[in-house]
């Protein structure tokens, strides 16, 4: 017979200790802020983008950390549901949404007092409307494409749309702007862009069309195309402490500021000839030690990085060997054997003086430090250190 199990009051939820964590240092990134204000003239207003979860830092966080000190002049995001999120948090800065919204979605920028990114009439227009409901006229920000070939309007439409707008009444064009595609690797085609942008400027402004925000510049492009600053500029990777271009050494100095640490879960004694994880792509040449650490591709650690990368333990590099599987990877801990179960392994970051970077990863995986920083799921513990006081310009 089964019986039914006996009632009890609820009681607090007690929660283990995260096997896995990223360490997140906000004074870094305001550190790394005030480094991009020092290349711009007083003038030139800074977008913080923290889109994509501020690139795996956390967005709600980043987004204190630099509106108090006010070390940005506003922030530019990917979606209108990553703007309502900043805005029920408490953040009154200006916020423009960069990517797409759909045009049934245009009251609520308005309600929530954000730019948005337009480049088709039917947004336009249905922004329009929401504005003068409002009876406040929404901000707008017209996109030029000038070689990106995504979002945007092609150049040569570029004025004819901006003299529509200015006919529509609850919009307002606050901003035009254009997005460099290749700043990192082909300077010639940046400049091109660059020149295409200047002729949009000089054509709105003889049609009696000033736009108080013109911007262009990304990271690198604030980094190394001082033409490129305009009234705004909108740093993104480089505000995590990441040079844009791998190798490259930056103007100014940045600061990493995101640490991913694991664990040593298992350490198994290993005779030669054994072979490690799925598909056998790793057979030891010798005895070892292999330690497996609680971290696999579905916490974002990219299987690419099989039998590739290396992880800190003490701070001595050790490799990853076998493949990377959902939930682990394995370490061949022969090089230093007072390695024990309960050891912190960095994956990403310092540890002792030696650093592993997401340039360094992304380099072995065969893609970008973007990617790997995004990469880290949001299912992993976040922590932060108290961000020291700063002072903005």
């Amino acid at each position: 017979m089964v019986t039914s199990a006996k009632k009890t009051r609820p009681t607090r939820v007690i929660l283990p200790r995260p096997q896995t964590v990223v360490e997140v240092n906000l004074s870094a990134i305001q550190s790394n802020a005030q480094a991009a204000r020092k290349l711009l003239s007083s003038k030139t207003h800074m977008m913080a983008v923290v889109k994509a979860n501020a690139y795996g830092h956390v967005l709600l966080r980043v987004a204190e950390a630099l509106s108090t000190p006010r070390l940005t002049d506003s922030f530019g995001v990917a979606s209108l549901e990553e703007g309502i999120a900043l805005r029920n948090f408490g953040i009154t800065l200006p916020i423009l949404v960069l990517g797409p919204t759909r045009p049934e979605d245009a009251p609520l920028v308005s309600r929530y007092n954000l730019a948005q990114t337009v480049y088709t009439k039917p947004l336009a227009e249905a922004l329009a409307r929401a504005g003068r409901r409002a009876k406040e006229p929404v901000r707008v920000h017209l996109k030029a494409d000038t070689g990106m070939g995504r979002y945007g309007l092609w150049h040569e439409q570029a004025v004819s749309f901006a003299k529509w707008i200015r006919k529509q009444r609850g919009v307002l064009m606050e901003g035009f702007f254009t997005h460099l595609s290749s700043t990192e690797s082909d300077r010639s085609f940046t400049v091109r862009q660059l020149q295409i942008f200047q002729g949009l400027v000089a054509e709105l402004e003889r049609n009696g069309i000033h736009v108080p925000l013109k911007h262009v510049a990304n990271s690198m492009g604030l980094l190394s195309y001082p033409e490129a600053h305009w009234d705004m500029v909108r740093p993104g990777l480089m505000l995590y402490g990441v040079c844009p271009k791998p190798g490259w050494k930056p103007p100014v100095s940045l600061k990493p500021a995101l640490r991913w640490k694991s664990h040593v879960a298992f350490i198994k004694p290993t005779p030669s000839g054994r072979t490690i994880s799925y598909g056998k792509t790793h057979t030891t040449s010798r005895a070892t030690r292999i330690a497996t650490v609680p971290v696999g591709y579905a916490n974002g650690y990219p299987r690419s990085l099989s039998n590739q990368a290396e992880v800190l333990i003490r701070g001595k590099r050790m490799p990853v060997v076998g493949r990377i599987t959902m939930d682990h990877l394995m370490v061949d801990a022969r090089s230093y054997r007072g390695v024990r179960a309960g050891d912190a392994v960095t994956l990403l970051g310092k540890d002792r003086g030696v650093t592993i970077s997401a340039d360094e990863l992304a380099v072995k995986a065969k893609t970008i430090s973007y990617e790997i920083l995004c990469g880290i799921s949001p299912s992993i513990s976040r922590r932060y250190p108290k961000p020291r006081n700063s002072r903005a310009r």
